[in-house]
């Protein structure tokens, strides 16, 4: 990246301007893609009810906070806990039934079965005492299908979340696939892009994405490259990139981002800073540099530039490597001018 600020000033240096510059040095090229995207919830759900029924109580409102296991909806359940009761008392007999079947076989066994009883007696006894568990068996199955349908004449949440809009009201009649309340999660947050398809081939280990609110004054704020789609939009030439985010207080799943992609190209190039480069109505594009042949004074360096990256421009001639390059100050240089060179903490341009 940036050389190393040139910072001492040689006793005897004649006045004049003061100045700072920077080691023109060759360094890896980062291709830097601006992206437009979106704020994603990983968990967003329409959330309906497994069975059809008359709503009875409502549990939530729009804007409520809910964690996983909530309440959200109950439907009227007096027929099915009537029923659920019906079938518990009917199991309750099974099981008194066959308690007495076993009884019985177990009596008819101790006698000795052939001698004080047939032993078709047995044998008929030993199947009703069959018949009586698979009562108990079917009636068990039942009752577990009837608590089953118990439960779902409630809505839970099925994750942490907001209800962002509720569709029904106490006493409408519902059906399994109709909406009754959306529900999002603003803590599992990511940060979708559709990212051109020529990029693909550059993304690796040291791509680095940054992001910050379309449209706000907040700062570029690093995100972790999460999830890279491998399947192109046949439309749009694009694939999908999906940033996370550590701390997202800032974030509203919907809003828009913007997006800064950095991509390692593999080439090296020589860079300066954008503030170094001077260009001219007539299409010159220049830099001034310390003329190591007559001491600390400047001469003009006309270069060919190529895109750079953020605030550094890749130069592609007229630049020799570890050429000293004014980066503050040279707003009014002359060819030939003796200059003062300070740190960057200086007041670039004094006397």
């Amino acid at each position: 990246m940036a050389g190393a600020l040139f910072l001492s000033v040689p006793a005897g240096a004649a006045e004049g301007p003061r100045v700072v510059t920077e080691t023109a040095t060759p360094s890896e090229i980062i291709a830097v893609v601006p992206l437009d995207g979106t704020v994603s919830s990983l968990h967003s759900a329409a959330l309906s009810v497994e069975i059809a029924g008359l709503v009875e109580a409502v549990l939530v409102e729009t804007g409520d906070r809910v964690a996983a296991g909530t309440p959200l909806f109950e439907l009227d359940d007096e027929l099915e806990r009537l029923s659920v009761s019906s079938l518990e008392a009917e199991r309750r007999e099974a099981v008194a039934a066959r308690r007495e079947a076993a009884r019985r076989l177990d009596e008819a066994r101790s006698v000795g079965a052939g001698r004080n009883i047939p032993e078709t007696e047995v044998q008929a006894r030993a199947s009703t005492v069959r018949q009586a568990e698979a009562r108990v068996a079917r009636l068990t199955a039942n009752l577990d299908s009837g608590r089953a349908r118990l439960d779902r004449h409630r809505l839970l949440a099925p994750f942490d979340g907001v209800v962002t809009e509720r569709h029904a009201e106490r006493g409408e009649w519902v059906a399994p696939g109709e909406a009754l309340v959306n529900l999002v999660d603003r803590e599992a947050l990511r940060l979708d892009y559709p990212v051109p398809q020529r990029y693909y081939p550059l993304l690796g280990e040291g791509a680095e994405l940054d992001y910050r609110v379309d449209g706000s004054s907040m700062d570029w704020q690093s995100a972790e490259i999460a999830t890279v789609v491998p399947v192109t939009d046949p439309t749009s030439r694009t694939f999908l990139l999906r940033g996370q985010v550590t701390e997202g207080k800032a974030l509203l799943p919907g809003m828009a981002v913007e997006g800064r992609l950095r991509l390692p190209t593999g080439r090296e190039g020589l860079t300066v800073a954008r503030d170094a480069v001077q260009r001219y109505p007539d299409g010159r594009t220049t830099v001034w540099v310390l003329d190591d042949g007559a001491g600390q004074t400047v001469a003009e360096r006309q270069v060919e530039l190529a895109p750079g990256f953020d605030d550094r421009v890749v130069v592609t001639a007229g630049l020799d490597p570890g050429a000293q390059v004014v980066v503050r100050g040279n707003e009014a240089l002359e060819v030939g001018m003796a200059v003062r060179v300070g740190d960057d903490d200086a007041e670039a341009g004094g006397n």
